[in-house]
């Protein structure tokens, strides 16, 4: 099987970076078959310092950008496959080898992992269950336009950046506009969710730090959009995605009058992200927003 270059950018993540790099060291593989690749990206605490302790490589990138330290290591990067996670996640044993798996399929260009996340509350469980789904549903869909990537969970082939380029020069969305590349050259069999890839998402701890994501990505959608055709879900998709989630599960009345709520608390938040960019299009293509200094 094909040897795997792991790339995890890092900004001030002295908190999380150890625990992630930890488990990215300790998968179920032989460690010959992967490399470690952490891309620092100006931190001013601990960050080099843990993964230097780790005997990772650790390269430096000072343009305040995930994505431009992703590309630089993919540029560095040695092997055939490239994985890609964060600082703040949490890779389970078999995460490696089940994302790898999914490869040996030659149609299968990229696959993506589940995260989840780590808070504990009620209002945290439901909405990764619907998180979950709703990936199902997306990474089945006939419609390319639904389909989007997440850069924290994620498989590909080197070759593929050769043939479609590296990540876009935008603060946020570039893994969408990535997948969307991919579907255009490949089409949707070549992109597959793979829910046993898991990895645990500290940042996610309460419902508001869910909302407040889904403010942000509501906002990074009106970037790309300009871009690629990639769209939200249809209310009618929603409730189709809940539909089946219901079927999945024994939640309790309460719980699905709550989820709901919750539902649309972030359907509305991710609403007021999109209306609240107010970029050009020549910001866009330049890597520019209207809060240089944002990174994911």
């Amino acid at each position: 099987m094909s040897r795997i270059s792991i790339i995890i950018p890092v900004f001030n993540a002295a908190s999380t970076l150890g625990d992630c790099i930890d488990a990215v060291l300790q998968q179920d593989l032989p460690a010959d078959d992967f490399e470690v690749i952490v891309v620092d990206n100006s931190s001013t605490d601990d960050s080099i310092t843990i993964a230097q302790r780790r005997g990772v490589k650790v390269l430096s990138e000072h343009r305040k950008s995930a994505y431009a330290a992703r590309n630089l290591g993919l540029s560095e990067a040695t092997s055939d496959l490239i994985a890609f996670t964060d600082a703040d996640c949490i890779a389970r044993k078999d995460w490696l080898r089940i994302l790898r798996d999914q490869l040996a399929d030659p149609e299968v260009m990229v696959v993506m992992g589940r995260d989840i996340p780590t808070g504990s509350s009620t209002a945290v469980r439901l909405l990764g269950d619907y998180d979950h789904f709703k990936e199902q549903f997306v990474m089945s869909s006939e419609d390319s336009d639904v389909y989007y990537g997440h850069t924290n969970n994620l498989m590909t082939r080197r070759r593929v950046f050769e043939e479609t380029g590296s990540f876009y020069p935008i603060p946020r969305g570039a893994d969408v506009v990535f997948v969307q590349r991919v579907l255009e050259r490949y089409g949707t069999q070549a992109v597959r969710y793979q829910p046993d890839a898991i990895v645990e998402h500290t940042e996610i701890r309460t419902a508001l730090d869910y909302f407040r994501k889904a403010f942000i990505y509501g906002r990074s959608a009106r970037r790309y959009r300009r871009v690629v055709p990639a769209r939200p879900l249809y209310n009618s998709e929603r409730f189709s995605v809940l539909g089946k989630l219901l079927k999945g599960s024994d939640l309790s009345f309460i719980e699905v009058t709550y989820l709901l709520l919750l539902l649309m608390t972030g359907v509305s938040t991710y609403r007021i992200g999109w209306l609240s960019w107010k970029g050009s299009l020549a910001s866009l293509a330049s890597g520019r927003s209207g809060n240089p200094g944002e990174t994911e």
